[in-house]
């Protein structure tokens, strides 16, 4: 599935270079290029290091600069491919990871440690809520790849220690958006799997209902329940693997209860879309609560994933984007906003 795998690191930003989730990003990295026999690049960033009197940030000096990236080569020394050339950048995370995810024709990039430089940039142009999703979701929202953001704590819970494949996948979906994209979302999450022989979970949060408490608002809690999880199973209809999806549906922040579906099915890897500038607040809390990795499918994935989605369904005569958009407007309303 994934032909051209990219991992970019800080070179040093925070200290979390020589630290246990750079380690885990590049072990991770390293197993999913070896698995899909993919070309394998890596880039250290140095970033900016912040403000210099409210003006342009200020980069690293050159000695710092030789120090970090004697701190980054030795770290990929440890876990990568013997001979395996690391490329150097300096600058604003996003710019300098799509370039070089451009230039390489990437078709996955996997992120660790660029949080700082994300943070620099939104004090520079005065983009707070940018910045608050994390440099992952400000790369995933221009890249023309997928995006796999490995936080700090997944290292804390001991994700992929040897870059094995992963096993249980959650993806989590927005009832609310167009059930193209969903389709695409549900696609592209469905692909991941089969490829890694993964086990797949698919949830959605209901927003929790107005109203006082009672046998009358369980009655509706559990008939809205049911609606999603039929609406689920009809968006999945067709897809890999569909009959041995999990299928959640409950009430609550859609933050939290991506969390605590992560939690308790013990998910080593979960999947999202990502909107726009990649500015969701529920975006931005699950990648700072996270204790996965979390791969991350920008518009152009989807739209690219719609596609072929839609194509393949038609040829096997089975439910498509524009199916479900028709069967739904007839349908079951819209269950309310969801993950992003």
């Amino acid at each position: 599935m994934f032909s051209r795998v990219l991992l970019a690191l800080a070179d040093g930003a925070g200290g979390k270079t020589g630290g246990a989730a750079a380690r885990a990003a590049a072990q991770t990295a390293r197993g999913l290029a070896a698995r899909h026999g993919a070309a394998f690049a890596a880039l250290a960033l140095g970033g900016p290091l912040g403000q210099e009197g409210g003006g342009a940030p200020q980069l690293p000096g050159e000695d710092a600069q030789a120090e970090r990236r004697t701190g980054i080569e030795a770290l990929l020394r440890e876990v990568m491919p013997r001979g395996l050339d690391v490329m150097h950048a300096a600058g604003l995370a996003h710019v300098e990871v799509l370039k070089a995810a451009r230039v390489l024709g990437s078709d996955l990039l996997v992120l660790c440690g660029l949080d700082e430089a994300a943070r620099c940039r939104g004090e520079f142009s005065g983009e707070q809520a940018g910045a608050s999703a994390g440099a992952a979701a400000l790369i995933a929202a221009g890249a023309s790849c997928a995006v796999l953001a490995v936080p700090d704590g997944a290292a804390a819970q001991g994700a992929q220690p040897s870059g094995g494949p992963f096993e249980r996948m959650l993806v989590a979906v927005d009832l609310a958006d167009d059930p193209g994209y969903c389709r695409a979302l549900l696609d592209f999450a469905a692909r991941v799997a089969a490829r890694e022989g993964a086990g797949l979970c698919v949830s959605h949060a209901l927003p929790l209902a107005a109203g006082p408490a009672g046998n009358r608002a369980h009655h509706d809690m559990a008939r809205r329940v049911a609606a999603a999880r039929e609406r689920l199973a009809y968006l999945c209809h067709g897809l890999p693997g569909a009959d041995r999806f999990t299928l959640l549906a409950g009430e609550g922040e859609a933050g939290v209860d991506i969390l605590k579906h992560v939690r308790e099915r013990v998910a080593d890897l979960l999947i999202l879309g990502v909107h726009g500038e990649g500015r969701g607040r529920v975006l931005a809390r699950v990648l700072a609560g996270a204790r996965c990795p979390v791969l991350l499918a920008g518009p152009t994935v989807l739209r690219g994933q719609g596609r072929t989605a839609a194509a393949t369904s038609t040829a096997r005569g089975t439910v498509h984007a524009a199916a479900c958009r028709d069967h739904w407007s007839r349908g079951p309303g819209a269950q309310g906003r969801g993950p992003l």
